[in-house]
C-alpha cells in the first residue's frame, strides 16, 4: 500500500513546536486525524480540559479495581487504549502488552507515538478499558522505540512502536498484572486472526476474526467492517495467541493492513528488550 504518513508526522512536530513552551506538552504525541491522503487509524484526542496539575496526578497509577475485570493472560486483560495525560480524555490508538524478559512492554504502530524518553504528563496506557473505567490501572510510558526508517524517513513498511511502561505504585511491572501475548517475527501472514481494537468515538473495544492476507512481500490486510480512526495499533493475534502483526492503517474502515513482522521488527524488539530493568 502507498500510504504516506509524511504528513501526519509534520502535522505533529510543527504542533509540538508550536506548544514548546507549554509545562505539559511531551514527545509522545498522538498522530494527528482527519487527513484522508494519509489512511492511518489513529486519532487525535481533543485537547484537554484539566489544568497541568490535574494531568500530572491522572499519569500516575491509580488503586487497582479488578472487580468484574477480564481474566489475567486473556486478550481482553491485556489489550487497552493509549490515552494523552490520562483515562478522563479521549483515546486515540490501541496496544497491547507483549511479552519480555522485563515484562514492562507494549506494541503498537508507529505513527501512534513519538520515539525518544517520557515523562508523568505523556501519554498513557489503560488495559482493558471500557465505559470510562481502567480496571488495571493507567500505565506510564517511559520510552518509546522505533525502527529509524520510520521515525525518521517514515517508511510504512517500519510502523511499529514497543513502549517501555514504568512500574505501578506497588513495584509490579504490567506483565504480571495483565499477562501478554508473545511476538512472532518469522514474517507469517495467510492465517485466521482475531483483532481488538479501540475506536476513537467509542468506550468500548471492537473484535472481529478473519484471515490475514499477504498482499505485498512487506505488507498485509484483513477485511473486517468498522475499524476506524482509534484502531492503529491493534494486535493481529494468530490461533496460537501469537503477535503477527499491528494494524497500522487502510484505505477504508473496513479494510485494515499491517507491516509484515519480519526481522526489522525482530531487531526493533531485541533493541526495546536490551534496555529493560
Amino acid at each position: 500500500m502507498a500510504v504516506d504518513k509524511r504528513t501526519v508526522v509534520t502535522g505533529v512536530l510543527c504542533a509540538v513546536a508550536a506548544l514548546g513552551a507549554s509545562a505539559v506538552m511531551t514527545k509522545v504525541v498522538p498522530a494527528a486525524e482527519g487527513r484522508p491522503e494519509a489512511h492511518v487509524k489513529a486519532a487525535a484526542p481533543a485537547k484537554p480540559s484539566p489544568s497541568s496539575s490535574s494531568r500530572s496526578q491522572a499519569a500516575k497509577q491509580p488503586q487497582l479495581d479488578t472487580s468484574g475485570s477480564p481474566r489475567p493472560g486473556s486478550p481482553a486483560a491485556f489489550t487497552g487504549a493509549l490515552f494523552e495525560g490520562g483515562v478522563q480524555g479521549d483515546h486515540f490508538c490501541t496496544a497491547t502488552v507483549v511479552h519480555s524478559a522485563g515484562k514492562n512492554l507494549i506494541v503498537t504502530a508507529g505513527h501512534c507515538l513519538l520515539a525518544g524518553k517520557h515523562g508523568d504528563a505523556g501519554a498513557v496506557f489503560a488495559p482493558a478499558y471500557a465505559n470510562g473505567g481502567a480496571p488495571y490501572g493507567a500505565w506510564t510510558i517511559e520510552e518509546v522505540f522505533e525502527d529509524s526508517r520510520w521515525s525518521e524517513d517514515s517508511d510504512d513498511d517500519y510502523d511499529l512502536a514497543f513502549a517501555r511502561l514504568a512500574p505501578d505504585a506497588s513495584g509490579r511491572n504490567i506483565e504480571d498484572v495483565t499477562g501478554a501475548a508473545a511476538l512472532d517475527t518469522t514474517g507469517r501472514s495467510g492465517e485466521e486472526i482475531t483483532v481488538t481494537g479501540y475506536p476513537a468515538d467509542r468506550k468500548v473495544p471492537r473484535t472481529c476474526t478473519a484471515s490475514a492476507i499477504r498482499e505485498t512481500p512487506t505488507e498485509q490486510r484483513f477485511d473486517c467492517a468498522d475499524f476506524p480512526g482509534g484502531t492503529s495499533g491493534s494486535a493481529w493475534l494468530a490461533k496460537d495467541g501469537k503477535i503477527i502483526g499491528i494494524l497500522t492503517g487502510g484505505d477504508t474502515d473496513d479494510v485494515s493492513t499491517s507491516t509484515i513482522l519480519g526481522e526489522y521488527a525482530a531487531q526493533l524488539y531485541a533493541k526495546a528488550t536490551a534496555t529493560a530493568r
